[in-house]
């Protein structure tokens, strides 16, 4: 619905590019999953006892979204999904209603309002698939609308072209000018994911032309150190990991994203990468000040913060200097 109403408000092209954006999340956390296929399912059949929290991702949000614009598109279009939509939350307000519910619903909206039509329709849906598909792939393979990404696919063509070359003065702070900020992520997400690490050279001159090492805007801001991040050996990475690990506590002066878990879980994972110590360092500090829930699942990504917990009674000073891992 937040993407039907960046329709209304802006018109089809940033309704496509909200779905680019949300797609690649949705990939990173299904590659995430991978050795944990269950949790890249919609329905997943949780055992008695199992921490919900562990499949706690992108997955139920953009392949859900996905999985509706499926449906839209196939019933008829978004005029004809609205009126079920609308429906829907008049029946279900206020209510916790089951995924069966939920589908029940459907085939009666569109029983008692198109007949066969919509019915047959409904049965040709591959349900099994949505519901219980594991892997990478979605059960169809849907089109948006690129027009708006357009520019950006292209400006991170401009950059890999050159990173062969030690001459960056093709570039100026005008590539960027039109941009808005789903632009700006498009273009660092294509940069981070369908091509190699550029070289740290490159990487510190893009953070200071375009003003997004240091921007408020936290969204371009994560995506940035991803990108900087990506190859944990490189200058760059140890350059913006110090940076990036005060960011998500607080500790750059602004509080923006502190503990906050969209945020901190993916940094926290890469500055482990990049330097465990730091990342143990800086999360001993700090997870007090985190909600109970980003505590755990952060703790994941540096688990030598479970040692630190069951020993802390004996370390007394020794506290957060690091080097206690757990491989």
């Amino acid at each position: 619905m937040e993407r039907v109403l960046l329709k209304v408000l802006r018109g089809e092209a940033e309704r496509g590019f909200s779905f680019i954006i949300g797609y690649k999340a949705l990939q990173d956390d299904l590659k995430r999953y991978e050795n944990q296929p269950r949790y890249q399912r919609l329905v997943i059949n949780f055992e008695i006892g199992e921490d919900l929290d562990e499949a706690y991702s992108r997955v139920p949000y953009d392949k859900d979204a996905n999985f509706l614009l499926y449906l839209e598109r196939l019933l008829g279009g978004l005029d004809v999904f609205l009126a079920y939509i609308n429906n829907y939350v008049n029946t279900f307000m206020g209510k916790s209603i089951t995924t069966w519910q939920w589908k029940d619903h459907l085939y009666e909206y569109f029983k008692n309002n198109d007949g066969d039509e919509k019915i047959k329709l409904l049965n040709s849906v591959d349900w099994d698939a949505w519901f219980y598909g594991e892997g990478l792939e979605l059960p169809v393979k849907l089109e948006y609308d690129t027009s708006l990404a357009k520019q950006a696919y292209e400006l991170a063509t401009q950059w890999d072209a050159a990173r062969s070359s030690s001459d960056l003065s093709q570039f100026s702070a005008d590539d960027i000018k039109d941009f808005n900020t789903n632009q700006m992520i498009v273009f660092l997400e294509r940069l981070e994911d369908a091509y190699a690490a550029l070289p740290s050279t490159h990487i510190i001159q893009m953070g200071k032309l375009y003003g997004i090492s240091s921007t408020p805007n936290v969204e371009i801001r994560q995506r940035f150190f991803e990108l900087a991040l990506k190859d944990p050996k490189s200058d760059a990475a140890h350059v913006f990991a110090k940076e990036a690990a005060e960011w998500v506590v607080g500790h750059d002066g602004t509080n923006i994203v502190k503990g906050r878990m969209k945020f901190c879980r993916p940094i926290f994972r890469l500055v482990n990468k990049v330097d465990k110590e730091l990342a143990v360092s800086t999360l001993t500090k700090e997870r007090e000040s985190f909600h109970p829930i980003a505590q755990k699942l952060i703790e994941r990504v540096c688990p030598s913060l479970f040692l630190i917990e069951l020993i802390s009674p004996f370390l007394g000073s020794r506290i957060g200097v690091g080097g206690l891992w757990v491989e």
